[in-house]
């Protein structure tokens, strides 16, 4: 299991929480999958297409897949890491790739896509567990 998730949330703070849009509109893009339980809490494995909107893009037959679980949360901090300390910022409608090992460098099309449904734009970036 990876020391890093990849993480989507909006650039400019929202107020509105936006994760049943995104949950509805990511299953029926088929981005994400069946819902299940992931360290104790409410997950999606990932949709049949999800490898279309990473690069580089794995085949989704790549056992990758299998082990990684997706969570759409309504709130969630990130750590920015500064020159001497880190500085935790609270984000609303975060999207989290946590598990698994992958080396994903591009996800603008995730972004992208994230931006269709809320109408915020996103940002994307891997962070420390």
């Amino acid at each position: 299991m990876s020391d890093y998730l990849l993480k989507f949330w909006p650039k400019e703070d929202t107020i509105a929480d936006k994760t049943i849009e995104i949950e509805n509109e990511l299953t029926e893009a088929k981005i994400i999958g069946e819902k299940i339980d992931f360290w104790g809490k409410p997950a999606f494995k990932p949709g049949n297409i999800i490898n279309e909107f990473l690069e580089p893009k794995l085949e989704r037959t790549n056992p990758y897949f299998d082990t990684i679980a997706i969570t759409i949360e309504a709130n969630n901090y990130g750590v920015i890491e500064g020159a001497e300390d880190f500085d935790y910022i609270d984000r609303r409608n975060v999207i989290s790739i946590k598990g698994g090992e992958g080396a994903f460098n591009k996800w603008h099309l995730m972004c992208k896509k994230l931006n269709a449904i809320t109408g915020d734009e996103y940002q994307g970036g891997w962070e420390l567990l």
